[in-house]
């Protein structure tokens, strides 16, 4: 079995057997890599609390040609992200970023882009930035870099031009906005303003820490909300656990 070797950000994790542990990574250099750490859950474990969730490290683990599931021979912490752990709100956010990563990658398919987007994300979150523009920031990002990104200049229906300063809708079937003439009929939580789509189309363009930085009229994070709300789990075919626990929080 080869030895390999990459920067990681452990995304999940569950039992297996009486005393090991299967962790999904997210990794800079192969994606996505699943593998068993032997013995985590017994008291002395070799890994110790190095394999929580979001924990930043350098992963050596052990491939299994052919195989889904490989081995972590070793993961050094590099960031154990503790405090998002302990603050049930940011938990829940950087949750939410990690799932994303983890039902929008495939294994074998790296992203050194998304790899540093989701580290910085995790950072801002536990250095106290808001955590509601963080994500939302993070998720227009994730759009733009698997390929998923709306069309933000255009009307997707009459391809009339979307000018600064003017309000349209998102629509997740038609893949972008929709000009307010197009827009009519279409459901109101989709609609969004002009703050709100000059916030989308400079998350695109930016850093995430750049574009948390965004200062917003009221009520237009909601907005984005309720719209990355029902693009994203159209776009990727799933639903997101994560986000509805945020909304039970």
């Amino acid at each position: 079995m080869p030895l390999r070797r990459s920067e990681a950000i452990v995304i999940g994790g569950h039992s297996l057997a009486e005393a090991d542990r299967i962790i999904p990574f997210y990794t800079r250099d192969m994606g996505i890599v699943r593998a068993v750490a032997q013995g985590a859950r017994r008291i002395r474990s070799r890994f110790g609390g190095s394999l929580e969730l979001f924990t930043h490290g350098h992963l050596v683990f052990f491939e299994r040609p052919n195989r889904t599931l490989h081995s972590i021979n070793e993961f050094s912490v590099l960031n154990a992200f503790s405090a998002l752990r302990e603050d049930l709100e940011r938990l829940a956010y950087a949750a939410c970023a990690a799932e994303l990563v983890a039902i929008s990658s495939e294994e074998g398919d790296p992203n050194a882009e998304l790899f540093a987007a989701l580290q910085r994300t995790l950072e801002l979150l536990q250095e106290g930035g808001p955590p509601g523009l963080v994500l939302r920031a993070f998720e227009v990002k994730l759009l733009k870099l698997q390929g998923y990104l709306p069309e933000l200049y255009a009307c997707v229906r009459c391809r009339r031009p979307i000018g600064e300063g003017t309000g349209a809708s998102l629509s997740p079937h038609q893949g972008g906005l929709v000009c307010p003439e197009c827009g009519k009929g279409l459901p109101p939580a989709l609609a969004l303003s002009a703050p709100a789509v000059a916030f989308l189309r400079g998350a695109a363009r930016l850093e995430v820490g750049t574009a948390a930085r965004a200062q917003l009229p009221d009520g237009t994070a909601q907005e984005l909300a309720r719209a990355l709300g029902q693009y994203l789990p159209h776009v990727l075919g799933r639903t997101l656990r994560s986000a509805a626990f945020l909304e039970r929080i």
